[in-house]
């Protein structure tokens, strides 16, 4: 679905700007922004961003800058240093396209896509040209159901340490009340 980029000339409100640097490498989420209007935004400040697109960097793409737009980033800014993904809901999902540009094959794409030495860059028009599998939404939400499921056991150190602890914590509990349970010690009789 086409994206839009921003008129500066036909608007003064203030704008998040989401730059290659503003999302994380670690976590795939947006960190930081600066707020930009019509007399400070950078050149690079055009594409204009909903809730649930999926953004790619293509400057240095193998350094794997992506992240999907959430509710607090919508209709803000992005630089044209990303590739803005906006998927047709009815044949996939935003998520099932971010998991699908996660992975080791979509790397391998853009690295052997990409070109220039001292700033490799791959185009939008070859970001889009992957090929993605696309099975029925209902099996795209199964997988992406466990997939969101596995990133934050294994990601959010809020959910996922906790029930890591949690789950330590009983089978140590088992394990000592087995192990000081014996049949005839003083006190068991």
């Amino acid at each position: 679905m086409a994206t839009k980029n921003i008129k500066w000339k036909e608007t003064n409100r203030d704008y998040r700007y989401i730059d290659l640097t503003s999302v994380s490498r670690d976590n795939h989420t947006i960190t930081e922004t600066s707020v930009i209007n019509a007399d400070t935004a950078p050149n690079r400040a055009q594409k204009l961003v909903e809730k649930d697109d999926v953004i790619f960097a293509t400057t240095r793409p193998t350094l794997r800058r992506f992240t999907i737009i959430d509710e607090e980033y919508a209709n803000e800014v992005a630089s044209t240093g990303y590739c803005v993904l906006r998927t047709d809901k009815s044949k996939a999902l935003p998520k099932w396209v971010y998991y699908c540009i996660s992975t080791a094959a979509f790397n391998d794409y853009a690295e052997q896509n990409q070109e220039g030495s001292a700033y490799p860059a791959i185009s939008d028009s070859k970001v889009k040209n992957f090929v993605i599998p696309v099975p029925p939404l209902d099996e795209q939400e199964r997988i992406v159901t466990l997939l969101d499921r596995f990133n934050t056991l294994t990601n959010d150190i809020t959910s996922g340490l906790p029930a890591e602890i949690a789950a330590r914590r009983k089978q140590y509990e088992y394990y000592r009340d087995k192990l000081l349970s014996f049949e005839g010690m003083a006190g068991n009789d």
